[in-house]
């Protein structure tokens, strides 16, 4: 596997960090762009990279906003329509980049949120699929009301007000090893703006209900453990969308990150096969 660094500038001039990974020999047979979640980076992604790429596919992503080494204030975004237009520019390098090879949308977690509200607003018809898994489309338990009017009202003061998350790692796998090297991890966060704490919370309920003008094929998953985001929210869109273009599975007893649960390996074979019959 090979990899290579590259940035792009954000129309308010931020500069977005971005890594790609390729297989050693052979040219790919598509490329998978992934939109990583809250708090971390893309480089945690970096043995699925490799799994796809020993399957002979590319692997790319980037550091969102107020995330990894994408520089700005941590969490910190200007709206939740800036984060998605990262997603537009993310595919139009790919584009330019590779321009014959077929593009399958990969989003985790605040990820999953943000790929299904691109898929539903954008209507990508040059997409090959997407894979949603985890999404935050609901939190598995909300916030105290009170606690986020007080958010609201500060955030919409003071633009980089930011809310610490309560996230406990042991929820992330049940690989406990997994949330401690998340502990440990510099480029890690727990800190998220009200504009993308609440941008994300509408876009979830908005993608609900508006989930039957999905019409990109698109596998969604979600362990029926995660304490994190909500399984049930993921099945209500599921059952919403078109049935001609949602796979959508359960994992029974896995945590949030199932790209880092034990059995990881048929999690991502399930996703490879996906990819394979399209």
């Amino acid at each position: 596997m090979k990899s290579f660094e590259y940035s792009w500038q954000t129309a308010d001039n931020i500069d977005i960090y971005g890594k790609c990974w390729l297989p050693e020999d052979e040219k790919p047979k598509a490329i998978i762009a992934m939109i990583h979640g809250f708090g971390e980076h893309i480089e945690r992604y970096a043995h699925v990279a490799a799994f796809f790429n020993e399957n002979n596919y590319g692997f790319i992503g980037y550091d969102q906003r107020g995330h990894g080494k994408t520089p700005g204030k941590r969490g910190v975004v200007p709206s939740y329509d800036a984060v998605l237009h990262n997603v537009t520019e993310l595919l139009s390098l790919i584009k330019e980049k590779f321009p014959d090879l077929p593009i399958f949308l990969y989003g985790h977690s605040m990820g999953g949120n943000i790929v299904s509200s691109y898929l539903l607003k954008e209507n990508p018809s040059f997409l090959k699929g997407a894979i949603v898994t985890s999404p935050w489309l609901r939190l598995a338990v909300d916030p105290p009301a009170w606690q986020e009017k007080i958010g609201k009202f500060i955030g919409g003061i003071f633009k980089d007000f930011v809310i610490p998350s309560k996230l406990n790692p042991a929820d992330l796998s049940t690989d406990l090893t997994v949330g401690e090297i998340y502990v440990k991890d510099p480029l890690v966060h727990n800190k998220i703006c009200t504009a993308l704490y609440f941008g994300v919370k509408e876009a979830g309920e908005w993608a609900i209900e508006n989930a039957g003008q999905l019409k990109v094929n698109t596998l969604l998953m979600h362990g029926d453990d995660d304490n994190i985001t909500s399984y049930k929210a993921s099945e209500e869109f599921a059952n919403k969308a078109p049935s001609e273009n949602m796979t959508f599975k359960i994992w029974k007893g896995l945590r949030h990150e199932m790209h880092n649960e034990k059995i990881k390996e048929e999690v991502l074979s399930e996703i490879l096969r996906f990819i394979e019959k399209r």
